[in-house]
């Protein structure tokens, strides 16, 4: 709003408000002028469609006797959509990625919780039927919440709504209930500042919500179908190009003052607006303009041009307008402008219905009526007769010569009236035909069949050809509702607090008291040494445990707060928007199991001739597995018995049920000859332990009758030196005495001599 304030008086410039605001309507109906040939087709077929009185704008009747028009929409919207488009949001290369998978996970719970309801199919259905009998049909989405707790006037709510909540001002809002209500619209938060700072959705719910302020809770998300009549844009060629986008709405002129913001509006009002806006009762058209340059919304008067409010971006979105891409059956590259989709046929469509007023004119003249003559009263009263009455007839013979009852009556011609007839309706289903042709709704579509009972195979052959241009508009409604959940994946990490979103989900975003506590190893006195040692290991076991908890929700939130790396890492797709019949559903079921069976059943003895590796095998059966429509669940376990069957062919190959037979076969007389082995080892072992024991047994008696000899000898031995040591003691006495002796002799011969030497001398 600084570019409209007065440098010297610091307030908002009126006359330049109310100038932009005069050229946004200028730029508004430049728009609708540039369609206008699209928007009185438009018109002509909703006149068709609801068979309205009234007529176009050239004066035409677009009443049709035969509603060809009414009949294809009603047929066509429930063959594109007829079930709520479900999300299918994946990691998306399916990597090792814990994060991206929880993250995946979150998304996908999230946006189901806002589809379950089935308004997005209610909204869908809408806009399908808008684009079928218009020519477009779009759909915008919104992010609302409730505001409680603290009290404060409506200034005050739409204050905070307008800062915390990114409050769009809708017009539409509801005054039935309590003062809330105003809160209940778009959502935005990214960008505003809070106390002087850029604010975090959860910075600036925390700055604003201290104290006695309110609480936003309950955040969720809605789908609404735009009516064509209601939506402009600006010029381009692309949609993701156009400047500009405005959605127009209608508000009670009593609730226009408390819509509007004083600040903006007080400047810009002239006396006749206050005049205007006290004496009528109309509603008031307010254009909501969406405008890609500055990125803001802003709320223009159509009549006056005032603009009532200026926010900044609501949601924060990467495309920035909060609508996918519109729908339109009929697209030409480079153009944006519509074509009606009644306007390519409707010249033969008044041919059907003209032919159908003639067969309805001709049919009223088909009446039993006839001639006769005047005087004839018998033939009046044969008229007035009832069941078996008879009437007498006067002068027979007059009758007779007059050519009888038949000479006498004439009838209308109602066989003439029955080929004519004939030809009309052949006409009439030759025009049908000819609208089916280029609407491209077969027969086979509507259930119908022509030229008798055909054979299954024909049928089947015609309603794949018939169904090829059914399935591009199911695609062009598959796109639509993934553009819706983009924008989702991109609003509910950004707008919805992370207590909704683990309340939602049931996936931890917010760490617990419990895992703010470090774990600390249990110890208590007198505990052993190894006890002690596991409760430390036990400990940091529990604390690494916590820390990677931790780490994976700080993780998981940078990666959901993170768009670039979201995009990256999160694939987000949408499933089938429509339901298949059951008894196809279970034929294509029925298919793939028997095409898996006679696959493997050929290519095993491919693969057993080495005419095929098992990589090649798998990798083939993968490629057309992907061709059916399994699910997701189905789809996520082939993929991992896929992959477990390339670990396994990198594996030495498993042996077949015969081999492994034969094998065992094989392994039986094995144990056999080495049972038998065994039990002549066994007697051999007891053979040789015998004979082993009688050789030790013999042995030990040799060896006693060794050690009695050698005892014997050794007892004899000792009596021997006994003997020989008494003999060695007897000749040692036996010496002694000799020897005494001997020295008695020589001392008796000393004696002797010296006595005899005493006598000689």
């Amino acid at each position: 709003m600084a570019a409209y304030l007065d440098s010297n008086r610091r307030k908002p410039d009126g006359e330049a408000l109310r100038k932009e605001g005069r050229k946004w309507v200028e730029r508004i109906d430049a728009s609708a002028k540039l369609e206008k040939d699209w928007i009185d087709d438009a018109e002509k077929a909703n006149t068709a469609y609801t068979g309205e009185r009234g007529s176009s704008t050239d004066g035409e009747d677009c009443r049709y006797d035969f509603n060809i028009l009414f009949s294809n929409v009603e047929t066509i919207v429930p063959a594109i959509i007829n079930s709520p488009p479900q999300p299918d949001i994946r990691r998306r290369f399916a990597d090792d990625d814990p994060v991206a998978k929880d993250g995946s996970e979150l998304l996908e719970r999230a946006i189901r919780i806002q589809v379950d309801d089935s308004r997005l199919q209610i909204e869908m259905e809408a806009s399908a039927q808008d684009a079928f009998l218009a020519g477009r049909g779009v759909i915008r989405i919104r992010f609302k919440a409730d505001v409680e707790g603290g009290e404060v006037d409506n200034d005050d709510l739409k204050e905070l709504a307008s800062d915390v909540a990114g409050h769009s001002g809708n017009p539409e809002y509801d005054n039935a209930g309590d003062d809330t209500s105003h809160a209940d619209d778009e959502q935005g938060r990214t960008g505003a500042a809070v106390g002087g700072r850029e604010a975090t959705p959860t910075a600036a719910r925390a700055d604003l919500l201290q104290g006695d302020a309110p609480s936003v809770k309950n955040e969720r998300i809605a789908f609404e179908a735009v009516s064509w009549r209601d939506f402009r844009r600006g010029p381009a060629k692309r949609w993701e190009d156009i400047p500009w986008c405005a959605f127009r709405h209608a508000m009670p002129m009593e609730d226009l003052e408390a819509f509007a913001d004083k600040a903006i509006t007080d400047p810009q009002t002239l006396p006749e607006d206050k005049l205007q806006a006290g004496d009528t009762d109309n509603d008031v058209v307010i254009w909501e303009i969406w405008c890609r340059k500055t990125r803001k919304v802003k709320f223009v008067e159509q009549d006056t041009g005032r603009i009532l409010k200026v926010m900044d971006d609501p949601l924060g979105l990467t495309r920035f307008f909060p609508i996918c891409t519109p729908l339109q059956p009929i697209e030409i590259n480079g153009r944006l402008t519509p074509v009606n989709p009644f306007s390519i046929y409707r010249k033969l469509a008044d041919e059907l219905d003209t032919t159908t007023r003639r067969i309805r004119h001709i049919t009223n003249q088909m009446r039993v009526r006839g001639w006769y003559p005047g005087d004839a009263t018998e033939l009046a009263n044969m008229l007035d007769a009832g069941d078996n009455d008879f009437v007498p007839i006067s002068n027979p013979e007059l009758w007779a010569q007059n050519g009888g009852l038949d000479g006498a009556i004439a009838f209308w011609p109602i066989d003439k009236f029955i080929l004519v007839l004939r030809e009309l309706y052949a006409n009439r289903e030759q025009t049908k035909q000819a609208i089916y042709e280029i609407t491209g709704i077969s027969d086979i579509v509507r259930g119908a069949s022509q030229g008798g009972v055909k054979s299954a195979t024909e049928q089947q052959i015609k309603s794949q050809w018939g169904s090829l241009r059914i399935q591009k508009m199911q695609r062009m409604i598959e796109r639509a509702a993934r553009d819706l959940f983009v924008m989702m994946a991109e609003i509910i990490p950004a707008k919805f607090s992370a207590e909704t979103l683990q309340q939602m989900t049931g996936i931890q975003l917010i760490p617990g008291q419990q895992d703010m506590i470090p774990v600390m190893p249990r110890i208590v006195p007198g505990m052993p040494l190894e006890a002690q040692q596991q409760a430390i290991m036990g400990a940091q076991q529990a604390e690494q445990a916590r820390q990677k908890k931790l780490a994976h929700m700080q993780a998981l939130n940078d990666l959901l707060n993170n768009n670039v790396a979201r995009n990256y890492r999160i694939d987000v797709e949408s499933d089938s928007t429509v339901r298949a019949d059951l008894s196809q559903k279970k034929q294509e079921q029925a298919e793939f199991l028997q095409g898996t069976a006679a696959y493997f059943q050929s290519a095993g003895p491919a693969i057993e001739a080495g005419m095929i590796s098992k990589e090649g095998a798998i990798e083939i059966y993968a490629a057309t597995a992907r061709l059916f429509t399994l699910g997701k669940s189905t789809e996520d376990a082939l993929e991992r018995e896929i992959t477990k069957a390339k670990e396994a062919a990198n594996q030495p190959q498993q042996p077949s049920p015969e081999q492994v037979k034969a094998m065992g076969e094989v392994e039986k007389l094995k144990a056999e000859a080495q049972r038998k082995d065994q039990e002549h080892q066994a007697k051999m072992a007891q053979i040789a332990a015998k004979s082993e024991a009688d050789r030790q047994t013999a042995e030990l008696k040799i060896g006693q009758m060794a050690l009695d000899f050698e005892t014997k000898q050794r007892e004899s031995a000792m009596k021997l030196d006994e003997m020989a040591a008494r003999m060695t003691e007897i000749e040692a006495k036996t010496a002694a005495t000799v020897v005494s002796a001997n020295a008695k002799i020589a001392t008796a011969e000393a004696s002797a001599r010296k006595a005899r030497q005493v006598d000689n001398g």
